[in-house]
């Protein structure tokens, strides 16, 4: 008698990097000299069912560490950088940590419930969808209604900095958080200690058909100081037969009566392959709406973009795109702007260029925008070729950037950067990678970083 098989299917990887680097340091330290081990591990897991329609269960996390260590202007005194010395509070780091742990997502779902009608998730879980990336602990239940629509409905804590294995990663701007219970208080009084943030949200996926889609998206977060963030968001997409597509999004921020982003336009397949785009977006950052710079509009733009992509001859890619946009810092946005002052405008293009080959692939990057704010200008090559394939592939690039801010003449800049590396595929599981940058400018002069990553992949 043969007894029922069981399986599941497993994944895991994981990451070492290794890096130095020079930069400048806090409170007027000329320069620090910077070394940093990043260990990352992912585990994944999903159980086979014998009938396809059963549930699936899955697992998946992954776990990061960060270990910054010699990380002194003068190693061995550590005489410039500390992390809690009331003795050097001119030099002391705020949110600077030798060693951190975080955990970037862990969940477990069960997915396919009430044959497939039912997904429940519960754990650390990243969010990606018009509202932009969102990180929090809780539960989401997402109800697929006849494979035209599906309902999500989340709700837990955001997850923030100074709580164990977070790091804040993916907190809006506006307001440093960190655990400030052993801290002197009179130290970096601007860094606020943490503070839980409850969160709640819900979306409707709808795809009709497969020239249809859309999504909608509501999410609100507050703490004790107030709402946080609250903002509705749509985005849809019509296919226009084989040849092109209409898509739009927005997101309203409520607390503001705004619209912080919106974007519409057009994309085109032409028929020998490649890809067109025109679009027009609208751009005004929002902040913690708890925070002063929640008042302010950082860098508010309005953008008309074109692009073009298309392959020429066999392995070969070019890319082209142009742009105006206008910076919108006049009296209309700004109602204490001078009436008289109009918005400043710049306009830009780029151009790109790859070949790939069996034993080498080559990429030519250039991109220039000038006009009221100033000009600025980059160019770069990228080659990596395999000398022994298989084996080992040197990588290289070389680049060069200009700089003219009419907002800050002082920081007008040229620079050079070279970068140099190998690469050694290690089996079937694991490569090797080192790689050593060189950048020089006007401004902080000669600097450079030294890298290598070790990753594992795909162990059985």
């Amino acid at each position: 008698m043969a007894s029922p098989a069981r399986g599941f299917d497993a994944e895991l990887t994981a990451d070492t990097n290794a890096s130095a680097w020079q930069v400048r340091g806090p409170a007027g330290a000329a320069v620090l000299s910077l070394r940093r081990l990043t260990q990352t591990l992912t585990l994944a897991g999903a159980t086979r069912p014998d009938d396809p329609r059963d549930p699936v269960l899955r697992v998946r996390a992954r776990l990061r560490i960060d270990s910054d260590f010699g990380t002194s202007c003068q190693p061995g005194t550590d005489a410039c950088l500390d992390e809690l010395n009331a003795s050097r509070a001119s030099e002391f780091a705020p949110l600077f940590a030798r060693r951190a742990v975080d955990l970037p997502y862990a969940y477990v779902e069960l997915a396919g419930l009430g044959r497939g009608a039912v997904d429940l998730r519960a754990g650390r879980q990243l969010l990606v969808d018009p509202l932009g990336f969102f990180l929090f602990d809780g539960v989401l239940a997402r109800l697929n209604v006849a494979r035209v629509a599906s309902v999500e409905a989340y709700a837990g804590y955001e997850t923030r900095a100074g709580f164990p294995l977070s790091n804040g990663r993916f907190e809006r701007d506006g307001l440093l958080r960190a655990d400030r219970a052993d801290w002197d208080r009179s130290l970096a009084t601007s860094v606020l200690d943490r503070a839980a943030a409850p969160a709640v949200g819900a979306s409707l996926d709808v795809h009709p058909s497969s020239r249809v889609e859309g999504r909608f998206s509501w999410r609100r977060v507050w703490s004790a100081d107030g709402v946080v963030e609250e903002s509705v968001a749509a985005r849809g997409a019509v296919a226009l037969g084989s040849v092109a597509r209409l898509y739009a999004e927005a997101v309203y921020v409520v607390p503001l009566a705004t619209v912080s982003l919106g974007t519409a336009g057009i994309e085109g397949y032409p028929a020998r392959g490649g890809r067109w785009t025109v679009e027009v977006s609208r751009v005004r950052p929002v902040f913690d709406l708890t925070s002063i710079w929640a008042s302010f509009w950082i860098d508010p733009t309005d953008e008309l973009r074109a692009a073009y992509s298309t392959p020429v001859g066999r392995g070969n890619d070019l890319s082209l795109a142009a742009w105006g946009r206008r910076y919108a810092l006049d009296a209309e946005t700004l109602p204490n702007h001078p009436a008289d002052v109009a918005a400043p405008y710049n306009g830009g293009a780029s151009a790109s260029f790859r070949r790939r080959r069996d034993r080498w692939d080559l990429a030519v990057r250039a991109a220039f925008e000038g006009g009221d704010l100033g000009v600025r200008g980059n160019a770069d090559a990228e080659l990596r070729a395999w000398v022994v394939r298989g084996v080992m592939r040197v990588d290289a690039m070389l680049s060069f950037v200009h700089v003219r801010d009419a907002l800050r003449p002082d920081r007008a800049l040229d620079g050079v950067g070279v970068v140099a590396g190998v690469m050694f595929p290690l089996g079937r599981i694991a490569q090797l990678a080192v790689s050593l940058e060189d950048d020089v400018n006007g401004i902080v002069g000669q600097r450079i970083r030294a890298m290598s990553v070790l990753q594992l992949r795909n162990i059985p």
